[in-house]
């Protein structure tokens, strides 16, 4: 018999996160080892204690500004701009929050303590997406303020992915509501004609 293969530390996580998000903080060890193919006593090897897996398992590294909000300089349809950011920035936040809302959920959660929160967060995103947005207002095709609608954008962003968190809903359908949000905006964010 051969020598059994090596589980990556990635692939633990998750499989972890899998099963935390299905059962909570109160999902066992023996669960996540079964799931993983493993032995408890590898899992504790491999991270510690059971709450240090929980956090690991959730956390999420920070976010890609290139891959959400797209070039520094975004091209010249404003509009579909906004329309294509804000379901990218609506699929992340639908990934992330229900992590995050796990992740509070247990008794030992500290926002203080280094890990157990994700740096930058949502400042990285709207300094990111303000400067983006400033690049258009600066060519003259953005009428409000950049720090104003990015603020806007991420709030509806965000409200969409917490609603089907809360619902239970995350039909790829329900992004259509994103765009059409964004279209509804439009004419008091576009530039006005001379």
């Amino acid at each position: 018999m051969g020598r059994p293969k090596t589980i990556t530390d990635d692939a633990i996580l998750a499989a972890a996160r899998r099963v935390f998000l299905g059962h909570g903080h109160t999902a066992t060890t023996r669960q996540i080892a079964d799931v993983v193919g493993i032995s408890e006593a590898v899992l504790y090897q491999r991270f510690g204690s059971k709450e240090e897996l929980f956090f690991a398992a959730l956390h999420t590294a920070p976010p890609d500004l290139e891959t959400l909000l797209g070039p520094h300089d975004p091209p010249d349809d404003a509009h579909q701009y906004l329309r294509e950011v804000i379901v990218r920035l609506g699929r992340h936040f639908a990934e992330v929050i229900p992590l995050g809302l796990r992740m509070m959920t247990h008794p030992a959660f500290d926002p203080t303590i280094p890990g157990r929160t994700r740096p930058g967060g949502s400042s990285v995103l709207r300094e990111g997406l303000t400067a983006r947005l400033k690049s258009l207002a600066d060519r003259g095709l953005l009428a409000s303020s950049p720090g104003v609608v990015a603020r806007l954008v991420l709030s509806l962003a965000h409200d969409w992915a917490l609603a089907g968190a809360m619902a239970g809903d995350s039909s790829p359908g329900r992004e259509r509501g994103l765009r059409e949000m964004v279209d509804a905006l439009w004419s008091g964010l576009q530039p006005r004609l001379a």
